[in-house]
């Protein structure tokens, strides 16, 4: 009988976790700010004590870490990624504390560095997930897990139809594998959890899904992008007008270009660069709207990574937590514009299947 014993480390079949762990702690993050910003910062704690949010933050990543190791079912993972994402939340809210030597919690540079942290993480992540399928063995393995809900009677048709897509993608020689998919055939379905949540949730991806979905929609949209594409041209041609009035010597234009790089000279090329890369993609992309919304959709698609990866953390560094709406603009936009291009790819395999 093979060895059910991997010889690497098994990944999860389902690690969205990892996204609501990391939305967790942003969003505790903004939480915390606001609610400070809101209430004068007040001190939990007298006569000299002061109980930071740091502690918390601890207190919350070792209940995640004790559900995780005492309980095995997939409410126990949802609970521990949004607890142990809003405890990590708390602790490195308080980063600047503990990088610079007079304890400064309104540190500037704080805000680009969680920003660098969480960007870092979710791609990390994203390249552990996709940087290769699942193999048969870890398909495998991964049924076996969603197994365990059949003994205690937990098992909903969404985890049913997930484990024999696995199975199908499982070594079918293997012993364990007739006997798995039989057992999950055979076996009776209990209710989805939250079912109001997921009643909700669902309405509302319908609501959403028929907004994005609209021809006025997608008129707004193209017309955002393409005043995002005047505005670079016109930015752009300002740009060289200053640089042109800087090296003949004209006095306001070299002033004006002294106050463009404030941030400093790496920061303002990068930024720069940045914004030229993502000005020319969504140029691009408003010319060949008209002939291919798909490439159109994935130009400014990637004009917001370019704007979101390069631009946005020295933005950070230069107006500290206030860039954070800037951010949520472009997730936005990101999320409807990845909706948008799979919309497109279905309508494109209708067309063809006819």
């Amino acid at each position: 009988m093979p060895s059910l014993a991997p010889k690497h480390l098994v990944r999860a079949a389902d690690a969205d976790l990892l996204d609501t762990f990391l939305v967790s702690a942003i969003a505790t993050v903004v939480i915390i700010r606001i609610f400070l910003e809101a209430t004068g910062y007040p001190q939990l704690g007298g006569g000299g004590l002061h109980i930071a949010h740091v502690l918390w933050g601890g207190l919350g990543m070792l209940a995640a870490i004790v559900l995780l190791l005492l309980y095995l079912s997939p409410t126990t993972r949802l609970i521990a990624a949004l607890v142990g994402g809003a405890g990590f939340g708390a602790f490195v809210d308080e980063l600047g504390k503990f990088v610079t030597s007079d304890n400064d919690y309104f540190f500037k540079p704080t805000a680009a560095i969680l920003y660098a942290v969480f960007v870092v993480l979710f791609l990390a992540t994203r390249e552990l997930r996709r940087f290769r399928a699942l193999s048969p063995e870890e398909c495998l393995v991964n049924s076996v897990e969603i197994a365990e809900r059949l003994a205690s009677g937990t098992l909903t048709a969404g985890d049913r139809d997930r484990a024999l897509q696995l199975l199908a993608r499982a070594d079918q020689a293997h012993p364990l594998v007739a006997p798995l998919r039989a057992s999950f055939l055979a076996a009776g379905l209990a209710p989805p959890s939250f079912r109001r949540l997921r009643w909700m949730g669902s309405a509302g991806a319908r609501t959403y899904a028929a907004i994005v979905s609209s021809r006025w929609f997608r008129r707004i949209l193209a017309a955002i992008f393409i005043i995002a594409g005047v505005a670079f041209v016109l930015t752009a041609v300002a740009t060289v007008a200053l640089l042109g009035g800087s090296f003949f010597g004209v006095l306001d234009a070299q002033v004006a270009l002294d106050e463009e790089t404030s941030g400093g000279p790496i920061a303002s090329v990068i930024q720069a660069i940045a914004g030229f890369v993502a000005g020319v993609l969504i140029v691009r992309g408003v010319f060949v709207l008209r002939h291919s919304r798909v490439r159109a959709y994935r130009a400014f698609e990637l004009a917001i990574l370019v704007d979101l990866l390069l631009a946005q953390p020295f933005a950070f560094l230069d107006v500290g937590f206030g860039a954070a709406v800037d951010v949520l603009i472009d997730l936005a936009l990101l999320a409807t514009l990845r909706y948008l291009q799979a919309q497109e790819r279905k309508l494109l395999v209708a067309n063809a299947a006819i």
